[in-house]
C-alpha cells in the first residue's frame, strides 16, 4: 500500500470531493456510458492523497480497485519528479497526465502505479460507486478485459481536469 492521507482530513477537504463530483462524475458517464452514471448516481467510496518517493515506495504493484469507477490525478508539478504514471497492461500504455489532469477508468481494470526515479510525486485517486449498488468483486489479474483497459487509456487521453 501507499502513504496515503485521506482528503476529508485536509482542511478544504469537503470543497475537493465538491468539486470532484461536479467535474468528474459527469464524466465517467460520457466515456463509459449510461451504466457508469448519471452523475447524480454516483457516490465517492474513496478519496485520498498518494504519495510515491524515489528511494522510498516509488510505485504501486499491479492491481484492480475495490470500486466501480477510479480516477488519477496528477498533484505533484512538472520537475518535482521523473517517472511513474498509470500502467494499462492490456493496453500497453502508460499515462502520465500533467498536473491538475486526471485519468479515469473503470475500476476493474487491472493496473499499477508506475515508479517514480527522482523526487516525490503526490497524486490524488477517487474510488467512485454507483449509489445503491456494490461494485463486483474485482476480476483476477488474467482475467481483466483488455477492451476495457483500451477503452479507458482512450478515455484518459480525453480527460482534463483543468479550469
Amino acid at each position: 500500500p501507499t502513504v496515503d492521507l485521506p482528503v476529508a482530513k485536509l482542511r478544504g477537504g469537503g470543497a475537493v470531493v465538491s468539486a470532484l463530483q461536479e467535474r468528474a462524475f459527469p464524466a465517467f458517464g460520457r466515456f463509459f456510458g449510461e451504466a457508469y452514471g448519471p452523475a447524480d448516481a454516483l457516490v465517492m467510496r474513496d478519496c485520498f492523497v498518494a504519495k510515491y518517493e524515489a528511494g522510498g515506495q516509488s510505485g504501486l504493484a499491479g492491481h484492480v480497485d475495490a470500486s466501480l469507477l477510479s480516477l488519477v490525478m496528477t498533484l505533484s508539478p512538472p520537475g518535482e519528479f521523473e517517472g511513474g504514471g498509470t500502467h494499462f497492461e492490456h493496453a500497453g500504455r502508460t499515462l502520465s497526465p500533467p498536473q491538475g489532469d486526471a485519468v479515469l477508468f473503470l475500476g476493474k481494470v487491472f493496473h499499477e502505479g508506475r515508479p517514480i526515479t527522482r523526487g516525490t510525486r503526490f497524486v490524488l485517486v477517487a474510488l467512485v460507486d454507483k449509489r445503491g449498488t456494490v461494485a463486483p468483486p474485482p476480476p483476477r489479474p488474467d482475467e481483466a478485459a483488455a477492451g476495457e483497459a483500451a477503452d479507458s487509456a482512450e478515455a484518459a487521453d480525453s480527460v482534463e481536469g483543468r479550469g
